[in-house]
């Protein structure tokens, strides 16, 4: 499956830095495209400056206003790395797309992935990025309307992810098998946008999810997590269901 790492303007937990350099290095090994939304470039500055080992992204979008902050030949130096720079957006502040569904859309459009892994989508502390937040969960909505259209294939093919150190948040469109990270308690919710979705089966959950239909304003499926001993829980949704976010956190 073609999977693309989207690098988000938002929050980065720094004080981690293997978490981030372990996912680059997986996606180069691969093959996959980095592709940053405008800021995101900040994580490759930083992961760069403390380590010998220069990793650059593959694509740089966006309006380009966040390197304001940055040194003036940034983009003269990406360019020297192979990073190829997306010019149609630069400067164009007033655009009716953020730089994250630019980069969602550069994904599926021009590479033809089927997996988005989202990275720096939650909010910045004390920023007030609530709004950030919560429209980047709807950038694997929106991957997977495009998916759709560009791909031409099965529904089921299209995966999306949201991922930070202690939190995965799954676009869910049939099914999902969740890893055990730790041997702490694993925490799964699911969350729904749309009024039809009905989970078929569940597999290793402390209450099982089969037949349940997930409102999208009662929160009836909060705070679920894993039964003891199992590495993995599995969530099938039904056939005619709509897309679940699931979201799977851990602690330390």
């Amino acid at each position: 499956m073609k999977s693309a790492l989207i690098f988000l303007n938002g929050y980065y937990d720094l004080g981690y830095p293997q978490f981030y350099r372990d996912a680059l290095t997986w996606a180069v090994q691969h093959g996959y495209p980095l592709i940053c939304a405008d800021g995101g470039l900040r994580l490759f500055t930083e992961l760069n400056r403390i380590s010998h080992l220069q990793i650059f992204p593959t694509v740089l979008v966006g309006d380009l206003d966040s390197l304001e902050e940055m040194p003036g030949d940034t983009i003269e130096q990406l360019e020297r790395a192979g990073t190829h720079i997306v010019r149609e957006w630069i400067g164009h502040v007033d655009k009716d797309d953020t730089d994250g569904q630019l980069a969602v859309t550069y994904a599926v459009e021009k590479y033809r992935c089927q997996r988005v892994l989202l990275y720096g989508g939650l909010p910045r502390p004390n920023g007030y990025e609530t709004d950030h937040f919560l429209g980047n969960l709807r950038l694997m909505r929106l991957g997977f309307q495009l998916s759709q259209g560009s791909l031409h294939g099965d529904r089921g093919n299209w995966k999306a992810e949201m991922r930070d150190r202690l939190q995965t948040i799954h676009f869910v469109v049939s099914e999902v098998t969740l890893e055990r990270q730790n041997d702490g308690i694993q925490r799964v919710s699911l969350i729904a946008d749309d009024p039809n979705v009905t989970v078929e089966s569940s597999r290793n959950l402390r209450w099982r999810l089969d037949g349940l239909h997930i409102d999208p304003v009662r929160t009836n499926a909060l705070r679920n997590e894993f039964v003891p001993g199992p590495d993995v829980a599995t969530i099938r949704l039904a056939e005619e269901s709509d897309p679940v976010y699931v979201i799977h956190n851990w602690y330390e």
